[in-house]
């Protein structure tokens, strides 16, 4: 019961800041699709201002050299494939302003989206971290989850330092979602945390619904959080009461995808086989 509450807690602040949906059935209907440029496409990031979408391409997990963010439109058209290029398996994105941060590998990288040159570039103090997604708090705070250390680091002082270390709650630690005070990470199991101090908020993990697990990609939608696992095809949708449902039976094979509460717009990178990489964009409302 107690992390139920402290689960309720995360989600009635994330909801200060939008307005609910109210949702009984989810309508996805699908907008456009990008199939072509695009090599094991990880993570999404969208800039309003710019009108642009931001797509990191894994191209083998490893220090390559091969990985690249490609630059969409918001209507779904090719822009630059390899906007970015010469990266080691960027995977996870979040922008700030200007600045693009993005996970290659073993560095929590940023980039100026003006540009397209990278500014910054903090290196892990593991050997082997395998950084995976990067979340930023309002106040600027950074922070990056590393899948093989099953730790989550913070940027500090500009360099990066380990905030949580718990080899089970962060067991393949992956997804990331900042509110207010709040961190919740995905993974093996779902967990919150507190930002500041790196301790849980809770007696467990948010659900222990055994089909809810190996959690990819985490968005809000106003009133619930959207979730993609790596071994289920489908979307699911976790409510503050810790229970969690498909909100469809589609196979969407999405990885890490963002909603845009400017546009309505669900972007999803999919990797549906060996040779099928998509990026596609859905709008998601509720009934």
């Amino acid at each position: 019961m107690f992390r139920f509450i402290l689960f309720a807690a995360l989600a009635a602040a994330c909801f200060t800041a939008r307005a609910p949906l109210h949702a009984d059935t989810a309508v996805i209907r699908h907008v456009w699709t990008v199939d072509t440029g695009l090599f094991e496409p990880e993570s999404v990031a969208i800039d309003e201002e710019q009108g642009a979408i931001y797509v990191s391409n894994v191209v083998g997990y490893g220090k390559n050299g091969k990985g690249y963010i490609s630059k969409l439109s918001m209507s779904g058209r090719m822009i630059a494939e390899k906007w970015i290029e010469g990266l080691d398996a960027p995977t996870g994105m979040v922008l700030r302003g200007e600045e693009l941060y993005f996970a290659d590998f073993n560095m929590l990288k940023v980039a100026d989206v003006r540009t397209g040159e990278i500014i910054h570039e903090y290196p892990a103090p593991d050997v082997r971290p395998c950084f995976n997604d990067v979340a930023i708090a309002t106040d600027g705070a950074v922070y990056i989850s590393a899948s093989c250390s099953q730790k989550i680091y913070t940027l500090r002082d500009g360099a990066l330092t380990a905030l949580i270390e718990d080899d089970n709650a962060l067991k393949f630690v992956n997804g990331l979602y900042v509110a207010n005070n709040m961190l919740l990470s995905g993974g093996w199991q779902i967990w919150i945390w507190d930002r500041n101090t790196g301790e849980p908020l809770a007696d467990g993990p948010v659900t222990q619904q055994a089909n809810v697990k190996d959690v990819d990609g985490v968005a809000w939608d106003g009133e619930a959080f959207i979730l993609s696992m790596v071994d289920d095809t489908r979307l699911w949708r976790l409510g503050a009461d810790g229970v969690a449902a498909p909100i469809s039976d589609e196979a969407f094979h999405a990885v890490d995808f963002q909603y845009d509460f400017v546009t309505g717009l669900l972007v999803m990178p999919r990797i549906i086989g060996e040779d099928d990489h998509r990026v596609s964009a859905y709008r998601l409302t509720f009934q």
